[in-house]
């Protein structure tokens, strides 16, 4: 993350879709096609965005090959204005709708992902 002054920060993070990227997850960690369908964009715009708010240093991305889950995390410096961002559109309906969406299509992802994980330990006969 490159340094800048919180008002650089709160300009580069007042764009609408990116509110909406951080909104959904501070509810859950998601992959890319998480947030195309709950956000309803293409993906090209979705993963622009998220280059943008990886390289202001507020959200990380995990690999879990194929795939790379993003998570929220905010920059020490910048963690509060975060937060405060987020308080501010918690009681938004729109707001509310798509993080409640993000964690029902995390935990449904999460699942399907460790039934088709491979067994550590092979049934007893």
């Amino acid at each position: 993350m490159t340094a800048c002054s919180a008002a650089d920060f709160l300009v580069t993070l007042a764009e609408p879709t990116r509110l909406r990227i951080l909104n959904c997850l501070a509810a859950a960690p998601l992959f890319v096609s998480d947030l195309v369908a709950i956000l309803a964009l293409p993906q090209p715009t979705v993963s622009r965005h998220l280059r943008v708010l990886r390289e202001l240093g507020v959200v990380r991305d995990t690999a879990i090959s194929p795939y790379v889950v993003y998570r929220l995390d905010p920059p020490a410096s910048h963690g509060r204005l975060v937060r405060a961002i987020l308080d501010a559109m918690r009681d938004a309906p729109h707001s509310r709708t798509e993080r409640v969406s993000a964690q029902r299509i995390s935990r449904a992802e999460l699942s399907l992902r460790l039934a088709d994980a491979p067994a550590d330990v092979p049934d007893a006969p």
